[in-house]
Parts: structure tokens; C-alpha cells; sequence
């Protein structure tokens, strides 16, 4: 018969052998992500933490509060309530990680065609690579006809790609050899490319994610939060 007091021990050795592998793939994470982009990204996280969360689920600590955000991202109908405040926002588009995070627009048009139930446009993207240079990427697309063109621009100036050759993905990367849903996540963009945010949460959901996880936090924050 075992003993309870080995069990325990047992228990309490893979506990710390868990901890430590963790604690290695941040490591990982951050010498990839470097210290500016990734002190950055804690900043925001802990902001997102401290002010929204604690404002709108007072009662529920931190873990359970950002479960609770998941669910009402999914089932609201409406989003705008979610958004970073001006001042974040701010912050967030002078820094370095949101070249590193996203491919962000370059340059967008409207393409004239003899089409008048369709319209035509081009978004130029650019990407910051590992090397600190910028890879340009064209997107040639046709939805229903739109009137009002200027709506339409504006609302590509606000929609980001994914940063598929940028210090943040390839950090992403080396974390996911530890973490499942990290992993589903880079296999999944990878094939499909930007996942629609309500999408995300649904499957952070149904995962049954630890919410205190650094990498967890990470996603929420770069894929949800900063995508409204």
C-alpha cells in the first residue's frame, strides 16, 4: 500500500517540475520577444487587469473575471464596451509591439470595376520581420457593393493581420511546444490566418484554460482586446 505522505510527495515534486518548465518557456518567450516589446506587453496586460477587469467584474477576482470576459465577448451582441481606452490605445500605437504583433496597413484603395453590385479594393500591409525589416504584403479583395467608400477605409485602417514573420509568432511558437492551446492556435491561423474574435473566445472557453497562465493572458490581450 502507498502511503499518503509519497503520494504527496509525488504530487508536489511534478507540481514543481511543471512550475520550472514553465518558467523556462517565458524565459524562452522573452529573450525572443526582447525586453522593450515584452515589458510593453506585461504593462498592458497588467492595465487590462487592474482597470477593466477589476471595473466591470468587482466581485470576481482575476482568474474568474477574465472567464467572465471570454463569455460576454462570445454572447454580446455589441463589443464597443470591451475597447482599450483612448489613452491605452495611445500608448499601444507608439510602441514597438504593435509592429512586432501585427502586419499593419500601409496604404489601402478602391479599385474601379465595371461591376455595380460589387466592390473592389487593395489593402498593402506591412510586416516587421526578426531582422528589424519590413516585408510588404498586398490583399486583393471584392464584397458587396458599399457606398459610402471612406467607411469602408477607415474600418481597414482598424483591422490588423497577424504578424507572421515577427519576433512575437516566432516567440509564440517556441511557447507552444508546451502549451496545447498555444499550439492549436499557431497551427490554426497558420491555415485559416486571422480568427474572428468572438471564434476565440468561444474555444478559450470550452478549453477549460487556466486564466492565471502568462501565455493565456498574452492571447486574450493581442488577439481579443486589442482587436475590438
Amino acid at each position: 500500500m502507498i502511503k499518503p505522505t509519497k503520494i504527496l510527495l509525488t504530487f508536489i515534486f511534478l507540481l514543481l517540475i511543471s512550475s520550472c518548465s514553465n518558467k523556462n518557456q517565458i524565459v524562452k518567450f522573452e529573450k525572443i520577444l526582447g525586453k522593450e516589446d515584452s515589458e510593453t506587453l506585461t504593462s498592458i496586460v497588467t492595465e487590462f487587469e487592474n482597470g477593466f477587469l477589476k471595473t466591470n467584474y468587482p466581485n470576481l477576482n482575476t482568474k474568474k473575471a477574465y472567464a467572465e470576459f471570454l463569455i460576454d465577448i462570445e454572447s454580446k451582441r455589441k463589443l464597443n464596451w470591451a475597447k482599450p481606452t483612448e489613452i491605452q490605445l495611445k500608448k499601444f500605437n507608439q510602441s514597438n509591439l504593435k509592429n512586432v504583433v501585427y502586419g499593419i496597413p500601409d496604404s489601402i484603395w478602391i479599385v474601379d470595376n465595371q461591376k455595380k453590385t460589387r466592390t473592389e479594393y487593395r489593402v498593402r500591409r506591412k510586416y516587421l520581420n526578426t531582422k528589424g525589416e519590413y516585408k510588404i504584403r498586398t490583399l486583393e479583395a471584392t464584397i458587396p457593393k458599399i457606398n459610402n467608400n471612406d467607411s469602408l477605409i477607415t474600418t481597414l485602417e482598424n483591422y490588423y493581420d497577424i504578424n507572421y514573420f515577427g519576433k512575437y509568432r516566432e516567440a509564440l511558437n517556441t511557447a507552444s511546444k508546451k502549451n496545447k492551446f498555444v499550439q492549436k492556435y499557431i497551427e490554426k491561423t497558420q491555415e485559416v490566418g486571422t480568427l474572428n474574435i468572438r471564434l476565440i473566445a468561444e474555444k478559450m472557453t470550452s478549453a477549460n484554460l487556466d486564466f492565471d497562465d502568462y501565455f493565456t493572458k498574452r492571447l486574450i490581450i493581442t488577439e481579443i482586446v486589442y482587436r475590438l
